[in-house]
């Protein structure tokens, strides 16, 4: 089998990492779920590597990375050596696309996404951010998202039907 890349994509709040978590946990073995490196304050749905900015500095500064981005006053990073010769679904912020798609020929982005009311809900609930803030990456508005092969997925459904067609779909890119 050779490398493939599938993206995930999406506002924070839209339920990424709860689809990955049932993801992980029906694929095991089958697809490398690359963990991102991260420094902020762990939360308790993400298996990712957290440390500080001085380390991460380091790490960036001795290539470690094949990709890093800034959000939200924190920094992430996909380690270079976390690819594996197999499927790997790596959480990316959407900027840092044309950063795998120069890399690797076969990248899919999965842009996951919830109606605008969902997901105020959903970071309310999530109790990270104040209402301002909330109102704020709310009305935020994005740019078109630029990936050769991009595919949408509407996570508004509850939480079983839209893991099993989340991972259908990886399951389904696994064999193209």
């Amino acid at each position: 089998m050779d490398t493939k890349i599938v993206l995930i994509v999406g506002p924070s709040g839209v339920g990424k990492d709860t689809l990955l978590k049932s993801a992980r946990k029906e694929l095991k073995g089958e697809v490398n779920f690359v963990r991102r490196y991260i420094t902020r304050k762990p939360d308790k749905n993400e298996k990712n590597y957290f440390l500080d900015d001085f380390a991460f500095e380091i790490l960036k500064h001795n290539s470690f990375f094949a990709s890093t981005w800034n959000a939200h006053g924190n920094y992430y990073g996909i380690a270079k050596n976390s690819i594996k010769n197999k499927v790997n679904v790596i959480s990316i912020s959407r900027s840092k696309i044309s950063d795998f798609e120069k890399l690797y020929d076969k990248v899919y982005t999965i842009n996951i996404t919830v109606p605008k009311e969902e997901l105020r809900n959903r970071l309310l609930l999530r109790k990270r951010e104040s209402i301002e803030e909330i109102e704020k990456r709310l009305n935020r508005s994005y740019e078109k998202i630029e990936a050769k092969k991009l595919i949408e997925f509407d996570n508004s459904k509850d939480i079983e039907e839209s893991s099993k067609e989340f991972i259908n779909l990886i399951k389904k890119l696994s064999l193209e």
